[in-house]
Order: C-alpha cells, then sequence, then structure tokens
C-alpha cells in the first residue's frame, strides 16, 4: 500500500503490510482487547459497559487493527480509502479495515461501504481506451497515494480547449455520480481543471463540484451528481478550460462513475469496469451482549451521504429480520424494530435532515422497563422516543452475530463507523 502526505509534486510513500483485520471465525476477545489504532474498552470500563471500541488515529496510515469481538469481511483486494483532503491510501489488501477521514482536521471512521461499480473502464487517463482531443498529450505522473498512479494531461493547443476522454456504458435515466482527484493544476486565473460527464445535464458539472481553480498545487477530490441523459456516455477531463484557451497541464487520478447518488471510495480500474464487494463488519459474540434477551448499545457513525441521497433503507444494527435498527431511505427516519415469541414492537423518529459525513449518535434499549430510542445529530436534532409498554424479550441469534452498518449481505450504504459500545441491562 501506498499514502501520500504532501502535494501532488512532493510526494513521500510509505509500504505496509498485513491485513490489519480480524480473520473470520475469530474468538471473542474479553473487554479491554481494543486492537490497533482504535480504543476499546479498558479495565477501568465506564458503569455497565460490555464491550467496545472507537475510532481515532491509526498506526499504520489507513488501517486498523479491529479487536477480536469485531469481525470484517471485506473481500475485495486493492480498495483505497482517503486519509485526508490531500491523500488516500491505495492497494489496500481484502478484508483489511480502513480508517477513513476527508478532512485533515477531522475524526478517523472505521470505513464500511456497499457494493459499488466503477463503470469507468481505466480509471487514469495514460493509454487507450482514453483518446485525445486536439493537441493534448499524456503522461505518467504520480497521484494522491504518492505512486505514479496519476495521469498527466498537458494542453498544448493555444487556440482552443484540449482534453482527453474515455467511452463508457451508459445507463440512461439513473443517477449515477462522477467522482477524481485532480492536482498540480498549472496555469493562470481564471483557468481551471474541469471534469466532465456527457452523458449528464449541463446544469450538474457546471460550478465547482467538478472544477479545480488553477493553479492548485495540492491533490483535490472532487464529484458531481447527475442523470444520464441518451447523449454519448463519455468521461471527459480539461487541465486547461475556462473562457480564454491557454497552454497548461493538469494530473488526474483515480476516476469513478458509480450507479449512486453520491461518491464511495476510489475503485482502481485497468482495463474494464470494476466492482468492490460490500463489507460486513459482526460482533461476533452475540450471546455476550444479548442477556436474558435484553440489549442496550450506542451508535456513533457518520453517513457518508446526506439525507435523500441514501438507495436503500441502511441496518445500522441487525440481530435479525425482526430485530433491527435502521435509516430509512423513504423519509429519513431511524426506525427500531423488535421480535421475539412473545410478539413484536416497534419505535421511530420523524423525518430527519443531514448533511454527508454529519455525525450521529443513536442510542438504543430494550429491556423489561421497553423501548428506548435515542438519536442525536451533531449540530442538529436531538430525538428520544420511549414505549414503556412495549417489553419484548428475544433470542440470541444462531450464528452468535451482531451486524454492525449492515445486514447478513453487508452494508446497503457508505458510511463511517466512529464508536461502538454496548452495555449490561437490568
Amino acid at each position: 500500500m501506498a499514502v501520500l502526505v504532501a502535494s501532488a509534486g512532493a510526494a513521500c510513500t510509505l509500504d505496509v503490510q498485513g491485513t490489519g483485520g480480524s480473520g473470520a471465525g475469530a474468538a471473542p476477545a474479553s473487554p479491554g482487547d481494543g486492537g490497533g489504532g482504535g480504543e476499546g474498552s479498558v479495565d477501568g470500563l465506564p458503569n455497565g459497559m460490555l464491550y467496545g471500541w472507537s475510532a481515532s488515529t491509526p498506526a499504520q496510515p489507513g488501517i486498523y487493527e479491529l479487536p477480536g469481538w469485531l469481525t470484517l469481511e471485506s473481500p475485495t483486494p486493492d480498495k483505497t480509502v482517503q486519509i485526508g483532503e490531500r491523500a488516500l491510501v491505495s492497494g489496500v489488501p481484502a478484508h483489511a479495515a480502513r480508517a477513513r477521514r476527508i478532512r485533515d482536521d477531522g475524526l478517523f471512521g472505521l470505513s464500511l461501504e456497499s457494493a459499488r461499480e466503477n463503470r469507468i473502464p481505466l480509471s487514469t487517463p495514460l493509454q487507450r481506451p482514453w483518446r485525445t482531443f486536439h493537441e493534448a498529450s499524456l503522461a505518467e505522473a504520480r497521484g494522491p497515494d504518492g505512486e505514479m498512479s496519476a495521469g498527466r494531461v498537458s494542453d498544448e493547443d493555444t487556440a482552443q480547449a484540449a482534453a482527453t476522454y474515455v467511452p463508457v456504458d451508459r445507463s440512461d435515466g439513473s443517477t449515477s455520480t462522477v467522482s477524481g482527484w485532480v492536482g498540480d493544476v498549472e496555469g493562470d486565473e481564471g483557468g481551471f481543471a474541469w471534469i466532465r460527464a456527457f452523458a449528464f445535464d449541463d446544469a450538474a458539472q457546471n460550478d465547482d463540484r467538478a472544477r479545480v481553480p488553477a493553479p492548485a498545487r495540492a491533490w483535490r477530490r472532487v464529484d458531481f451528481t447527475g442523470v444520464e441523459t441518451a447523449r454519448a456516455g463519455q468521461i471527459w477531463v480539461y487541465p486547461a478550460a475556462g473562457d480564454d484557451a491557454r497552454r497548461s497541464a493538469a494530473s488526474f487520478a483515480f476516476l469513478n462513475l458509480e450507479s449512486a447518488r453520491y461518491p464511495s471510495s476510489a475503485i482502481p480500474t485497468s482495463g474494464s469496469a470494476r466492482r468492490r464487494e460490500a463489507d460486513v463488519l459482526v460482533a461476533n459474540n452475540a450471546e455476550w451482549l444479548i442477556w436474558k434477551g435484553w440489549f442496550k448499545a450506542i451508535l456513533e457513525i457518520a453517513p457518508n451521504y446526506a439525507s435523500g441521497e441514501q438507495l436503500a433503507d441502511h441496518d445500522l444494527l441487525y440481530i435479525d429480520s425482526g430485530t433491527r435498527v435502521f435509516l430509512r431511505a423513504s423519509d429519513g427516519a431511524v426506525v427500531m424494530t423488535v421480535t421475539g415469541a412473545d410478539g413484536s414492537a416497534s419505535l421511530e423518529t420523524e423525518s430527519l435532515s443531514w448533511e454527508r459525513e454529519q455525525p450521529f449518535r443513536v442510542e438504543v434499549s430494550s429491556s423489561p422497563s421497553g423501548l428506548s430510542l435515542r438519536v442525536s445529530l451533531d449540530e442538529g436534532k436531538d430525538v428520544a422516543i420511549e414505549e414503556p409498554a412495549a417489553a419484548v424479550a428475544i433470542p440470541v441469534p444462531e450464528s452468535g452475530h451482531i451486524h454492525i452498518l449492515g445486514d447478513p449481505d453487508g452494508s446497503q450504504e457508505c458510511a463511517d463507523l466512529r464508536r461502538v459500545e454496548f452495555y449490561e441491562v437490568h
């Protein structure tokens, strides 16, 4: 794996080894097994805590070592993870736990993503199927991961804006998102490097979401979302766009085209479209977390999507199909359902609104006193609901697993896990 922590022109590379994740079938760890780069519960446990883990700065760039009671299945190799505004780690192996943040002064979290496909056949503009337009030239360049992973596009045409483009399979009528890394943009003020999708409506890509103003030394990830039309399916990159044609150059790397309303991590491709499978995270010691049919948990998460951008209900905690806590796609409400031998009960919040990466704190409890659900949004609403009459004891799942930010098939959407804690219930 490699990581860049400087500008587009001055890279430093670090190679690290190991998967960084608990293997399938790992034995449950005792409270206190925190894992590298995260904080687990310790001998001085908060009152009543059984098991807990919280994200912190990873010991290895972009990689966490999880405690034994958490098992991650992430089968796709050669993944990436963003670790700041200007850098990402590439070459992340299968089943590694990815530590993500998008701002240099932001918090890290464990990245858990849904299945996605990158429809751009070659994610770096270097060779065919990429094609040049006017007097554009292509060369290898160092990317935001510190490797030679970028394409340097130079405009040698003083009369017209040169570019390079790649054909992609269209998905007419689909809402899709283009993303990519842009860096080392030469030129004068007023010019800009630009990523365009010729299958999108122009309104979706004619603003700062798709542009990096010149001059700009540091790497930056841009993204934009639009509805694909019947126009030719092509992704274009311009090193020198603007009102006045000029000679310039810019570097582009890790371009994605995904059928989704928001971007996920970069999916490198080398000749054809490529799919990244969903991540599956479980607490593998459910028998210790569900006591006599009752449970209590606290989650802190940061959805990578804003309200209205998710396409599926997103499970936050999943014990079985009748006992789960999820973020509902239709209206943005958090819903808690509990089902046992004596019946079922549920709670739900009002519709919620939030921005991409806005943190949530979700507290749930099912006890002899009834159900309790509390949702707090950072700089937003704080909603608490209780149902004293709804006391439903649940069985421990046969698998012994409680799924976190997904169900048995994996994460339905993309989010960062900042903290997870399970408590005694009396």
